[in-house]
């Protein structure tokens, strides 16, 4: 009756079910979640009427490639955040704001189809009692990687939260990546304060400055010696992939030595493409940031007869900031991402095709788009593949192509990328800086470690860097972002082309069902 009773309100008010799971999932009920699940009638295709989107035969995707929609390859032990043993220390907020005796779960998988698996991220936010005694607790700070919008609104919270709310002894800064955190870079660390901090968000760049290489798999000791010697009890690492790696691996060695450190990591990527996370600090003020070189393309193109205007953005491996820029603009007729890559003939056919219906043309490519077009150029300091520069070969492919078949036309190209991510974080990008560090030093002051702070489902989540790190997050070409696209831009009438696209992207989809 009870399950009779489910399906029921299931098939009426699948959101009500949701915080149902969530509560047994919370609770530790997760048989009981399974059960229940199990006998929900979703019913069976009928293949002489239209399908609905809940039924089983017709996956819904998301924007990402990340959920499962057909069973998550993944266990709950791989979403449980490590805690260092131990909260003896009531928290200084207890009394004065809500906090928390358990953990509440953030479900992983917010769509139900034909299978639902119930994993779920631990929830972020404040304790009850606390691992670190805030009296005594050192916090380090340390920014790696490339420039992103943001940077220092985090350092700048992270310190005055920490010292102002937690009441903490001290906090440190190091300089210049990784590199402040070994031998040759430690007596660069400067002791941070809120009135050293207070306007460091009104700049762009990074206070602490940033580096690449100094990877803490090669140098693991020097740096814990060097943490140790400070006295450093938390070491929040700001950064992207290359970052929460090295952040990994030194609560790794710190584990095995028995040291009692936490690293917590907020994620940096202006690329949005850290897997098990929606979004990322600095991608909305990239997006934003992008149309003034995307109007300054439009209008140079518009302004002439067969104008091309050409405009690389960020993008190494997934494309969302490309898309995302697209789709605010609107006036973009051919949108070239990593995920998707296609022929150089191809590329200049959509050109061709735009122009048989206009005057004139704007291209967006990411960064990572057509590296088949080149050689192999090696890694750079932080192991990450060298590309080449995609928007200054598309411009001259273009330009040759154009001077074979118009007699009057015009190719400019905007690269935007390095006053993109050196800008100061738009308001709500800022705002967003402010909470993930807020939550990053909640959950550090109680003891997780080995975990960055990330965004699902409209909360703040505490999620493993191992599971964070075991994949990219990239652009779903099956998924309502990039139709999106295809829907304002334009397409080959040529219906192999056409055929073959499509069969790209039911591939892709496959892929993701796993």
């Amino acid at each position: 009756s009870f399950f009779r009773l489910y399906s029921h309100i299931f098939r009426h008010c699948p959101l009500f079910c949701l915080s149902f799971a969530s509560v047994l999932l919370e609770s530790g009920r997760k048989g009981v979640l399974l059960s229940t699940m199990a006998h929900l009638a979703v019913p069976q295709a009928d293949p002489g009427k239209p399908q609905s989107p809940m039924s089983p035969s017709v996956p819904i995707f998301g924007d990402d490639t990340e959920v499962q929609q057909g069973g998550s390859k993944h266990t709950q032990a791989d979403f449980n955040v490590e805690r260092l043993p131990g909260a003896n220390y009531p928290s200084p907020l207890a009394g004065i704001y809500p906090v928390r005796e358990h953990y509440r779960k953030i479900i992983y998988q917010s769509t139900l189809g034909s299978s639902f698996d119930p994993l779920g991220f631990d929830m972020a936010g404040p304790h009850a009692r606390l691992h670190f005694n805030p009296a005594e607790t050192t916090v380090g700070i340390v920014t790696c990687g490339g420039l992103c919008p943001g940077l220092n609104d985090v350092v700048r919270e992270l310190t005055i939260f920490a010292l102002n709310v937690y009441k903490v002894k001290r906090v440190i800064g190091f300089k210049y990546g990784y590199r402040g955190l070994r031998d040759v870079g430690i007596g660069d660390a400067i002791d941070l304060t809120p009135a050293v901090v207070d306007q460091i968000n009104q700049m762009g760049g990074s206070f602490l400055g940033s580096s690449r290489g100094h990877a803490p798999d090669k140098y693991a000791d020097e740096m814990l010696r060097n943490l140790e010697k400070l006295g450093v009890n938390i070491l929040f690492t700001v950064g992207g992939d290359g970052t929460q790696k090295g952040s990994l691996t030194l609560k790794d060695v710190a584990m095995k030595q028995n040291k009692n450190i936490s690293f917590v990591g907020v994620p940096k990527t202006i690329d949005n493409d850290v897997a098990f996370i929606q979004k990322t600090f600095g991608f909305e003020t990239a997006v934003n940031e992008s149309l003034v070189a995307l109007s300054a393309a439009w209008a140079e193109a518009k302004s002439a007869m067969n104008g091309v205007g050409i405009v690389k953005l960020m993008g190494r491996s997934s494309g969302f900031i490309a898309a995302k820029a697209a789709l605010s603009f609107g006036s973009v007729h051919i949108v070239l991402i990593p995920e998707k890559q296609i022929a150089l003939d191809v590329v200049l056919q959509l050109v061709d095709r735009r122009l048989q219906h206009d005057t004139y043309c704007v291209v967006v490519v990411a960064e990572g788009f057509g590296q088949d077009y080149f050689p192999d150029l090696g890694t750079d300091a932080s192991g990450n593949k060298k590309l080449g520069d995609i928007g200054v070969f598309l411009k001259e492919k273009i330009d040759e192509h154009m001077k074979k078949k118009y007699s009057d036309y015009t190719v400019k190209y905007i690269d935007p990328s390095y006053m993109i991510r050196s800008c100061v974080a738009t308001g709500a990008d800022a705002c967003f800086c402010l909470q993930l560090a807020n939550f990053a030093v909640h959950e550090a002051m109680f003891g997780s470690t080995g975990c960055l702070i990330g965004f699902w489902n409209n909360n703040f989540t505490a999620v493993p860097i191992k599971l964070c790190v075991s994949k990219r997050k990239m652009v779903n070409l099956n998924g309502d972002l990039w139709r999106s696209v295809r829907e304002i831009t334009v397409s080959l009438t040529d219906s192999k082309l056409v055929e073959q696209d499509y069969k790209d992207a039911e591939a892709a989809s496959v892929e993701d069902l796993g």
